[in-house]
C-alpha cells in the first residue's frame, strides 16, 4: 500500500495524517502548538517546539505503517509566522505569530513610505500588521547586529520542510502572503525587498504548489521514522490547502475554513485588483492548483471566541455550550456579539478594533450569549462574502465548509440561514492533511493533475438548505443592526487603546 502524507503546522496543533491515493485517513497524530503570551499581550511560537510537535506526530503516523510505504510529503501551515535562521540553524528570535498587530507601525510605514497602491497593485496584498515582511521588519530594528547573521528567511510551512530535506524552498499561496512576492510574475518583488532592507538571499525558493523541495535526510529519518530519501513537496497555505481538499477549484466557489479564525476566500481566474476598493484590505494571492488565483477575507476571532466563552465564561465544555445556544430563540432576544476580539481584518483592517456584547441585559442568560457568539461570527462572515462579491464582480456559486464547526448541525443550518446560501459541508476528518497529501501526490505524479486530484478523492456532502422565513428575518436584524455595530464603536475602540498605552 502507498500513502501520502499531510502536515499541519496549525495555530493550536501540529498534524501529522497518512492517506490512500482516494482520500482514505489511515492514520493521524497530533501534538499541540505552545502560544507564548508575552508583553503588550504579544503572542509567539518556538521554532523548537513545533519541529519537536511535528517529529512526535510523525513518528506516531510512521509507526502504524508496516503494510506500506509513503511515496510523497507536503507541508501546510499557518503562513505569515516566520522564522529566521542563521548559518548553524538556529533561529535568531522566535516566531511572531500571523495574528500579533505589534507591527502596526511598520505597516503605516509601508503606506507612507512605499505607497499601499503600488504594494497592492504588485502583491496582491494591502500593508498590513498581518503582512509576514512586518514580521521579518520587527525583528531586524530590534536585533540588528543578529540580523546580519540570518542566512534563511523561512515561513512556518518551509521551516518545517527545511528540517526534514536540509532545503529552502516556500510554495506561491505561502510566498505571497509575506507581501514580498510579484504576484504576476511569481518572484521575489526585488524592489519591495529592498525598500524592506530584506536580501534577496535570504528568502526562500520558490515553487508551485507540489513541486519537489528535497529529500528526507538522514538526521530527520532519526527524528520522525520516515525513511531517508522519501519525496517531500511543497504544500500550501492551510486554509487554501482545505480548499483544495474540498474540490474548490472553479471560479465563484467559496470556502470558509472555521477554526481559530475563518479564513473564507473565493477562487478567481485572474488577479481581482482594484485600487478603488483597495481600503477593503481583501488580498488577491495565489491559489494552489491550475495556476488560479483567490480573493481572501478572514474574521481573526472565531472558534477561539466560542473556545474563551466556554472556559472563562460558562466554564462548561463546548458542546454543552452549542447545546444551550440552540435553546436561545433566533436574535438571541435582542443581544449582539461584535467579534474582533483580536482586531478587524476584512473588510478594512482596524487591529484596534476591540470584541463586544451588544444589548446586554439582566434579562439575557447565558444560552442567550452562546447563540449571539454564533449569529455574531455568522452575520460577519456573511458581510465579508457580500463584500467580496462586490470587488471581484462575481457571484458566489457555492459555499463550503470545512473545519471543527461542522460537527455543530445547529450552526451550520444558522450560518446557511443568515447567508441565505446553500452550505456544503464535507465528511472530511481533517481537510488541511488532505489537502496537503494531495498536494504531494500531485508532486509524486499520483494524479495527473488537479482535477485528476479532486475526482479521485471519496467524499461525501452533507448540505444545509437556507430556511427562507429565518432568513428574511435574520436579514432584517442584519441590516438594521449588525452592519452599523462597528462604526458604532470605532472611535471609542480609539480612546481604550489609548488608556492601555505604557500599562503592559
Amino acid at each position: 500500500m502507498e500513502y501520502l502524507i499531510g502536515i499541519d503546522i496549525g495555530t493550536t496543533n501540529c498534524k501529522a495524517a497518512a492517506y490512500t491515493k482516494n482520500g482514505a485517513l489511515y492514520m493521524i497524530a497530533s501534538r499541540p502548538t505552545v502560544t507564548y503570551y508575552v508583553e503588550n499581550n504579544w503572542a509567539e511560537f518556538d521554532p523548537d517546539q513545533i519541529w519537536q510537535a511535528a517529529q512526535e506526530a510523525l513518528q506516531e503516523v510512521i509507526n502504524e505503517l508496516s503494510d506500506g510505504k509513503v511515496v510523497g510529503i507536503a507541508v501546510a501551515s499557518m503562513g505569515a509566522a516566520s522564522v529566521l535562521l542563521d548559518e548553524n540553524d538556529q533561529w535568531i528570535h522566535r516566531s511572531i505569530t500571523w495574528f500579533d498587530t505589534r507591527t502596526a507601525d511598520i505597516a503605516k510605514w509601508w503606506h507612507e513610505s512605499f505607497g499601499a497602491e503600488r504594494a497592492y497593485e504588485l502583491t496582491g496584498f494591502v500593508p498590513n500588521p498581518v503582512a509576514g515582511i512586518t514580521k521579518v521588519q520587527w525583528i531586524r530594528d530590534k536585533m540588528p547586529e543578529d540580523f546580519k547573521r540570518v542566512k534563511h528567511w523561512l515561513s512556518m510551512q518551509d521551516y518545517i520542510a527545511y528540517r526534514l530535506t536540509g532545503k529552502a524552498a516556500v510554495d506561491l499561496s505561502v510566498g505571497c502572503r509575506t507581501m514580498a512576492l510579484d504576484l504576476r510574475k511569481r518572484c521575489w518583488d526585488k524592489d519591495i525587498l529592498e525598500h524592506a532592507g530584506i536580501p534577496l538571499e535570504i528568502c526562500s525558493e520558490i515553487k508551485p504548489s507540489g513541486g519537489l523541495v528535497g529529500h528526507i535526510t538522514p538526521t530527520a529519518a532519526k527524528g520522525t521514522g520516515i525513511a531517508e530519501g522519501v519525496p517531500v513537496f511543497t504544500g500550501g497555505m492551510d486554509y487554501v490547502c482545505g480548499a483544495f481538499a474540498c474540490g474548490t477549484v472553479d471560479k465563484g466557489h467559496v470556502l470558509c475554513a472555521i477554526g481559530t479564525s475563518e479564513q473564507i476566500l473565493m477562487v478567481v481566474d485572474q488577479p481581482a485588483i482594484n485600487v478603488s476598493t483597495i481600503d477593503t484590505n481583501f488580498t488577491c494571492v495565489n491559489y494552489v492548483a491550475d495556476d488560479k488565483y483567490y480573493v481572501a477575507g478572514q474574521v481573526i476571532s472565531s472558534g477561539c471566541i466560542l473556545e474563551w466563552f466556554c472556559k472563562e465564561i460558562a466554564k462548561e465544555n463546548y458542546d454543552k455550550v452549542l447545546n444551550e445556544a440552540e435553546q436561545a430563540p433566533l436574535g438571541s432576544k435582542g443581544l449582539f456579539m461584535l467579534p474582533h476580539f483580536r482586531g478587524k481584518y476584512t473588510p478594512g483592517a482596524d487591529p484596534v478594533a476591540k470584541g463586544a456584547f451588544f444589548g446586554l441585559t439582566t434579562f439575557h442568560t447565558r444560552d442567550c450569549m452562546a447563540r449571539a457568539i454564533l449569529e455574531g461570527l455568522c452575520f460577519e462572515a456573511t458581510l465579508i462574502i457580500e463584500e467580496m462579491e462586490k470587488v471581484t464582480g462575481q457571484a458566489v456559486q457555492s459555499i463550503h465548509v470545512a473545519g471543527g464547526a461542522t460537527k455543530s448541525a445547529f450552526w451550520m443550518q444558522m450560518k446557511a440561514d443568515i447567508l441565505g446560501k446553500r452550505i456544503i459541508c464535507l465528511d472530511i476528518p481533517e481537510v488541511v492533511t488532505l489537502g496537503a497529501a494531495m498536494l504531494a501526490g500531485l508532486g509524486a505524479g499520483i494524479y495527473k493533475n488537479a482535477t485528476d486530484a479532486v475526482e479521485q478523492i471519496e467524499r461525501t456532502e452533507l448540505i444545509y438548505e437556507p430556511d427562507e422565513a429565518r432568513h428574511l428575518e435574520y436579514r432584517k436584524i442584519y441590516e438594521n443592526v449588525y452592519k452599523h455595530l462597528y462604526t458604532s464603536v470605532k472611535d471609542i475602540n480609539y480612546k481604550i487603546e489609548e488608556t492601555q498605552i505604557g500599562r503592559n
